[in-house]
């Protein structure tokens, strides 16, 4: 099975010149860092110059002039700069590349300026394809058109995504690069299988034809993450890009719970969800609602630590049950209570730490549970405090101590 990975790619890196100091400088100035050839006809050459001076008070010398070992064959370089050549404030060298596809196909390249600057690692780059008479004989489209893996956990990759290659155009298509790129490569990876039906460099495509590939994410850091899959062939008139795209989310991050009270029923109920609350608090959801205050913390419900286990969230069955939320992160009281006729399954909300004998370790809050009987049962209420204070006031009410029932990550 063939894996697709980020391919290596050349970073320029670029130094603004600044206003000198009082100590003599050498510095190191590139006219350009990068040179785009775009499409060039196979058999052609086309070149571009650049450059390279001492733009500082003080001298340097080259220590290494060469082409970068990835270069590819499609380009030549002629320069007077060379290795040991020492530049003065103000003087000058330059570098000619020329580009000579002699194959279709895209085609990078770089030349080194090692120097002894305070920037010896200066590099130009370039980037060219090669095109012939095969070229806009065929057309490719991506399906879908956006790889989008939604949100994942960094350090935990995603089930594969099944991307399909459709060669929409008159004539075959056969595959000469199969790329990574773009800002996050390292993120994502691919697999082109072996299958009949399996996308492959050097597998014609038939016109109307189309070939898999299936994608993986893989996030190295939270945030958004961002890459390009790249296709080219003889026969496409230009490369053919399709964007992927994914969330990378710190297991271990937390988020507050935040309680609110009904003051015309007496309800206490506890959301994590940002929306929910908003809704509250514009009353959207009924009247009386208020924020008590209290909040605590736990992991949201994409969280990948092993200690947070999912919170169930129930309601009292309308007319039937406990006009009450209840919340437990036991598996087995879940199971009991999702059975219950009383109460009616509202799904899970958010993830929390379950006690060990009764107790939560250092650096945790513990959340006591306690439970107003009322003359029936839909006069039942429950509260999930932090503050034991609170639990005692509520004690003296003839409020029942069910005890403490998550460990809230401070």
């Amino acid at each position: 099975m063939q894996s697709l990975r980020a391919f290596a790619r050349f970073v320029p890196v670029v130094f603004a010149a600044v206003c000198s100091t009082a100590l003599a400088a050498s510095r190191i100035c590139i006219s350009a860092d990068t040179l785009l050839f775009g499409q060039q006809q196979v058999g052609s050459s086309t070149s571009a110059t650049i450059s390279v001076s001492d733009c500082g008070d003080a001298p340097f010398a080259f220590t290494d002039v060469s082409p970068h070992s990835a270069t590819n064959i499609a380009f030549r370089t002629v320069t007077s700069c060379a290795t040991g050549m020492t530049l003065a404030p103000g003087d000058a060298c330059d570098a000619t590349v020329y580009f000579e596809p002699t194959v279709p196909g895209q085609a990078s390249g770089a030349l080194w300026f090692h120097n002894t600057t305070s920037t010896p690692d200066e590099l130009l780059t370039f980037y060219g394809r090669g095109i012939d008479a095969q070229a806009g004989t065929a057309s490719l489209e991506f399906a879908p058109a956006l790889a989008d893996f939604g949100r994942e956990a960094v350090g935990h990759e995603t089930p594969g995504l099944v991307l399909t290659l459709r060669n929409v155009g008159a004539a075959p298509l056969v595959p000469s690069a199969l790329v990574l790129n773009g800002v996050d490569p390292y993120d994502f990876r691919g697999e082109t299988g072996n299958g009949a039906g399996a996308c492959g460099i050097g597998r014609a495509i038939v016109a109307g034809g189309s070939c898999t590939l299936t994608l993986y994410f893989h996030p190295q850091a939270s945030g958004s993450r961002q890459a390009n899959l790249v296709v080219d062939a003889p026969q496409l008139a230009a490369l053919a890009t399709v964007t992927l795209v994914g969330q990378g989310i710190d297991g271990s991050a937390t988020i507050p719970v935040i309680e609110f009270h009904n003051a015309r029923d007496g309800q206490y109920f506890l959301t994590a969800d940002p929306n929910e609350a908003a809704l509250l608090d514009r009353g959207a959801l009924g009247a009386g609602w208020s924020r008590t205050g209290a909040t605590f913390n736990a992991w949201p419900l994409d969280a990948t630590d092993p200690r947070a286990q999912p919170v169930c969230r129930f309601f009292g069955t309308p007319g039937v049950g406990p006009n009450s939320h209840f919340y437990t992160a036991y598996a087995n009281e879940c199971d009991i209570v999702r059975k219950d006729p009383h109460w009616i399954e509202e799904g899970a909300t958010f993830r929390a730490m379950l006690p060990e004998k009764g107790a939560c370790p250092d650096g945790y809050d513990t959340v006591l549970r306690l439970w107003k009987p009322g003359a029936v049962v839909t006069d039942g209420r429950h509260r999930y405090v932090v503050d034991s204070a609170i639990a005692s006031t509520m004690q003296g009410d003839g409020w029942v101590l069910e005890g403490p029932v998550f460990c809230a990550p401070r």
